[in-house]
């Protein structure tokens, strides 16, 4: 991923030491205390290993069964992933009463990603009150395999 400009020239966002619905969530994610969202356990997506506001890491290991090409695993997979971190991130960005949905997303693959030990990376890239750009990216053995862009649009929760 490239260099970002620092988190407190976003508009929109939350302030770093805010308390937030989406961060305590977070929180609560890495720590067990909150369980996954229905999504999320139906289709066994991995969890972010680490959080700070406006980016997530996971370390993650991918089944062999994920593969639909021998030893190679499925692209739509990692574009699902893409999504899911970059709804993450937002939920560590985002102050409450804001809602996001994701508008596009686009995945770049650079070397095939393998079964097997791999990290993945989702930083809010840009954010204004409308519209954010989170961009992805998935390492393995110290190398990137593939980056995503995922663009959200952003709303105001009814009522709030």
């Amino acid at each position: 991923m490239q260099p970002t400009p620092t988190y407190s020239r976003h508009r929109g966002l939350a302030p770093p030491g805010h308390d937030t619905r989406g961060r305590r969530l977070l929180a609560g994610l890495l720590d067990g205390t909150a369980g996954d969202p229905p999504c999320a356990r139906l289709l066994d997506l991995p969890r972010a290993t680490g959080w700070s506001p406006g980016r997530i890491t996971s370390a993650t290991v991918f089944p062999d069964d994920l593969t639909l090409t021998p030893g190679v695993v499925f692209g739509g997979w990692i574009a699902c992933l893409a999504d899911h971190f970059a709804g993450l991130a937002m939920l560590s960005a985002l102050p409450d009463g804001s809602t996001f949905l994701t508008a596009a997303l686009s995945v770049d693959y650079r070397a095939p990603l393998l079964p097997g030990p791999a990290d993945v990376e989702a930083e809010v890239t840009r954010c204004s009150t409308r519209h954010a750009l989170v961009e992805i990216g998935f390492s393995q053995a110290g190398r990137t395999a593939a980056t995503a862009t995922v663009e959200q649009i952003i709303g105001r929760a009814p009522g709030s």
